[in-house]
């Protein structure tokens, strides 16, 4: 995220609430009859699904199935009625809370299972439709599986746009070994208050401070701010996060994040100069943030410069040295499962601090020292409080222990003995009173 061939019909017509005829359902099974079966965009806020049925029994279950096409998500719902021979439900599934988002372009699939006290059960036909955003007549543009949405802009200025969008990702193909496999849906707003309402719900304060110049929702959506001076850079580097996350992303976890904004910095071209100066800067002073510092986001709006700069100049090296069909076994490596260090190693022959020290050397810096293992290292395992949710962990320890973690093992060592050792020495002096006591006795 950068911040600061499917035929659709006309997008207005979603506006619209679309009524789905269920011809044949009414004799189904010759007990439950379906009368219909609807839904309602209400974009942004919420879908509603409506059902009318009936049956000579009580009709006493109905249960509404969905899934979000493409990406694997499935799930069910039970709208609130009153049990009836004749009954009329609706669910209005939220979508764009704190728990769920959907984004426009999203493919949605549902059916209806109803059900009576009879035993009957009927299963209506699945409904597949898009959800898109109905305040705004959409216009189209595609090229080799990417579709580009607008609603305002020249058509000259979205084929510029389209023009740049192809020339990245055939340069990260070409240069990177990476190439997508599925479409992608990019819809471009003309005002940041245009597309605020699209994006994932977030605090008043930060939408109100915060410019989002494009983001990848998913594998295959992006939402893209048209009116930003850096409008065609953010569209090659969202697309090129959309086809890394398609052919890397799997079940396991996410790339290393110098991977994931290398790869992207890479589609781009040359490194812009801003980037490149304060790249060239921590070279002299010998700054550098080590590879495996950089597997994960800094928190520090400071580092973000030279964090980009560092994962591009990390990702071109590898290229440059190992090309691009190494780069290409790497991602396929991720998708299986690996972690970071692991994959480096099966592909490369190296981890993350052999990367780095590498990476150094083609730099003109000397490796970094070698990490020492300490002790709470080898002696302390990681503890999650009892009823907590455990905490995802590094894939691996820092290169460079730091000071909290040092005492971290000291204070563990000693709250042991405190607790753990005075227990075990109370234990034994009651064990010699007792049989003291037991003497004396005798």
């Amino acid at each position: 995220m950068r911040i600061a061939r499917l035929v659709l019909p006309p997008l207005f017509i979603f506006l619209l609430v679309a009524v789905i005829a269920t011809p044949g359902l009414a004799q189904a099974q010759g007990e439950i009859a379906v009368l219909s079966s609807s839904h309602e965009n209400r974009f942004p806020e919420e879908i509603v699904f409506r059902l009318e049925a009936e049956s000579p029994a009580k009709i006493e279950k109905i249960t509404l199935f969905y899934r979000i096409m493409g990406e694997g998500t499935s799930a069910y719902a039970y709208p609130d009625f009153t049990p009836s021979q004749k009954v009329k439900v609706e669910y209005a599934l939220k979508s764009n809370t704190q728990q769920t988002y959907l984004p426009p372009g999203t493919e949605i699939g549902y059916y209806w299972l109803v059900e009576d006290a009879a035993g009957h059960r009927l299963q209506t036909k699945e409904i597949i439709f898009t959800y898109d955003d109905i305040r705004f007549t959409w216009k189209k543009a595609t090229r080799d599986g990417v579709t580009l949405y607008w609603y305002s802009f020249g058509e000259s200025f979205i084929q510029e746009l389209l023009n740049e969008a192809v020339a990245g990702l055939e340069r990260l193909s070409a240069e990177a070994g990476v190439s997508y496999i599925i479409p992608m849906k990019i819809f471009i707003y003309d005002s940041k208050r245009d597309m605020d309402p699209a994006l994932p719900q977030k605090s008043e304060t930060y939408t109100q401070q915060t410019v989002t110049l494009g983001v990848r929702l998913t594998s295959e959506i992006m939402l893209l701010l048209g009116n930003h001076p850096e409008v065609k850079e953010t569209i090659v580097h969202e697309l090129s996060h959309m086809v890394i996350h398609q052919l890397a992303e799997g079940p396991f976890g996410d790339l290393p994040a110098w991977l994931d904004e290398g790869l992207a910095m890479y589609a781009e071209g040359a490194l812009p100069e801003r980037y490149l100066s304060t790249l060239n800067s921590a070279i002299r002073r010998d700054e550098l943030i080590s590879v495996r510092s950089l597997s994960s986001y800094s928190g520090d709006p400071s580092q973000v410069t030279i964090f980009y700069a560092e994962s591009w100049s990390i990702v071109k090296y590898l290229l440059d040295t190992y090309g691009r069909e190494k780069m290409s076994e790497l991602l396929k490596v991720f998708k299986e499962g690996s972690r970071y260090d692991d994959a480096l190693q099966k592909i490369y022959g190296f981890d993350m601090d052999g990367l780095d020290a590498q990476w150094r050397l083609s730099l003109g810096l000397k490796p970094r020292p070698s990490p020492q293992p300490t002790a709470e290292r080898r002696t302390m395992p990681t503890l999650v409080p009892f009823g907590a949710e455990p905490q995802s962990q590094p894939t691996s320890p820092p290169s460079t222990p730091t000071t909290a973690g040092s005492g971290g093992g000291s204070s563990a060592v000693i709250w042991y003995w405190l607790v753990g050792g005075s227990s075990l020495v109370a234990v034994i002096l009651a064990l010699v009173a007792l049989t003291l006591t037991r003497r004396r006795r005798a």
